[in-house]
């Protein structure tokens, strides 16, 4: 009986550690692909989102604050809970906080409103390229290039990501 039960003892263990029960998993690297459909998806969402979200038909109201022309945002982004939950898919806390403070957004009657602003953009994120600059488990730095629209030109950019638990990879830092 005794034998039974350590044979059984020792195949609960190997089950475990086949497993991986109770293991910290490493994060996956972040690929040079995966970096370039990142910050698109960022660049997209991040204009979206300057441009105050998408708004319904008739939902565009604006109002003037200490003499600065604001608008409230679209529906689906105009509490800081929403907002909040729309940039977390895409960047860390510390760069959504940034992002907020340093494009204005304040509250207005209860709703989130930001100055008056029109964004557009001849970048061709999605044809972007990217190579490593630096690589640690949790943190990587990769410059981007990306062409100008037919301009045959191409700006940089530094982009340094972050590995978030329970979410995957972030932006946590944006720099031309």
């Amino acid at each position: 009986m005794r034998k039974v039960c350590t044979i059984g003892v020792v195949i609960l263990l190997f089950l475990l550690t086949a497993c991986g029960s109770g293991t910290k998993r490493d994060p996956i690297a972040l690929t040079p692909k995966d970096a370039v459909e990142l910050a698109t998806t960022w660049a997209e969402t991040g204009n979206t989102l300057l441009a105050g979200g998408t708004y319904e038909e008739g939902e565009y109201k604006t109002f003037t604050h200490n003499g600065i022309e604001y608008r409230y945002l679209a529906e689906h982004v105009n509490t800081k809970k929403k907002l909040k939950s729309e940039l977390h898919k895409y960047v860390t806390k510390k760069k959504a906080k940034r992002f907020m403070r340093e494009n204005g957004f304040i509250k207005h009657e209860g709703i989130l409103a930001q100055p008056v602003v029109e964004i557009s953009s001849v970048l061709q994120w999605e044809i972007a390229t990217a190579s490593v600059l630096k690589s640690k488990k949790k943190k990587m730095t990769f410059e981007l290039t990306v062409p100008i629209g037919e301009t045959r030109t191409a700006e940089t950019f530094q982009v340094t990501y972050k590995y978030v638990k329970k979410a995957g990879w972030r932006i946590d830092a944006f720099t031309e």
